[in-house]
């Protein structure tokens, strides 16, 4: 057995041998490859040197220059886009895990500024690409002329080389600015995504705060309200709205749990609310409670819930015990 890991060991090391050869070979032919063509190239812009193209050339790797800056500031411009993104996305994972204190706040930013500075950059390497093109084209002309003169002039085969070399690097260019683009088009879908659940968050963050302080609101009126023993008369209870005998559904509220609520009053005012919860917790009830609903906006003030219809019928009917019971009506909350 310790022969057989020792053989498996051993050819092991030697494929890893070989593989490390084949790299290095590979490396070293690709590392003359790119010598060999930049000589090419320089000698090729030499035998140029002294022709009518000479100007042309130069102009052409000017734009070269000149398209390789654009590029690069485009490039910083889009980083700079999927920073934000990655910033906001890492954001909006931490909130939904409630995890605050990380969070960073984002240094302001002109979208409109750099939206405009986008457009500007890639204007500008679109007007530069157009000049190289047609720069290349006279250079094509300058060939052409040239054959036209002397079929078998070597210069004729430094012009090919020129032009395709010069073509070639033109292409690459364009690809990389529509590769940006493509990028800043999938950073914009993402970013809308990541805006959307950062509202979606807010809007969960202020009805989770608005829960929390309404439920302390009602642990504090049951604490701090004296039972005065007081009767009261149905007339003196403020119902808020008119709600008739028919069961009224209410949906996707947050906080509180499907079924039947055996609901006393309705008020859009938290003072109102407030006023009706006292009075009938200075009776010695201390059953009251209410749910908030944001779509309407209303405070749902109820005595019970129920799973079923029919236990939350039969408190309805016998809601001539108690006078704030004396307008209570069913409510049903669905998701």
């Amino acid at each position: 057995e310790a022969d057989r890991l020792a053989k498996e060991k051993a050819e092991a090391d030697r494929l890893a041998r070989e593989k490390a050869e084949a790299d290095r070979l590979a490396r070293e032919k690709a590392e003359a490859d790119r010598l060999a063509r930049e000589k090419a190239d320089q000698e090729a812009a030499t035998s140029l040197a002294n022709t009518p193209a000479s100007n042309t050339v130069k102009s052409i790797e000017f734009s070269k220059e000149l398209q390789d800056d654009l590029l690069e500031k485009l490039n910083e411009k889009v980083a700079s886009k999927q920073k934000d993104l990655d910033e906001m996305k890492r954001q909006n994972d931490l909130s939904e895990r409630g995890i605050r204190s990380e969070i960073k706040k984002p240094k302001f930013k002109s979208v409109s500024a750099e939206n405009a500075e986008l457009e500007r950059l890639k204007t500008e390497l679109d007007d530069a690409l157009n000049i190289q093109s047609n720069k290349i084209k006279e250079l094509e002309a300058l060939h052409a002329q040239s054959v036209k003169k002397n079929k078998k002039d070597p210069i004729n085969a430094t012009y090919v080389k020129t032009i395709n070399r010069l073509k070639a690097e033109q292409l690459q260019i364009k690809n990389a600015k529509e590769d940006l683009i493509t990028r800043l088009a999938e950073i914009k879908v993402a970013t809308e995504i990541e805006k959307k659940r950062r509202i979606k968050r807010a809007v969960y963050d202020n009805r989770q705060d608005r829960y929390n302080k309404d439920k302390a609101t009602m642990e504090m009126l049951k604490r701090i309200t004296p039972v005065t023993g007081e009767t009261h008369t149905a007339e003196e209870f403020d119902y808020g709205e008119d709600r008739g005998n028919s069961i009224q559904i209410v949906k996707n509220v947050s906080n509180a749990k499907e079924g039947y609520y055996t609901v006393m009053a309705v008020h859009t005012d938290e003072t109102k609310r407030d006023e009706f919860l006292k009075k009938v917790l200075s009776t010695g009830d201390k059953s009251v409670d209410f749910f908030f609903d944001v779509d309407t906006n209303k405070y749902y003030i109820y005595s019970k819930k129920f799973d079923d219809i029919y236990g939350a019928q039969k408190a309805v009917q016998a809601k001539g015990l108690k006078p704030y019971h004396s307008k209570m009506s069913l409510v049903k909350v669905v998701k």
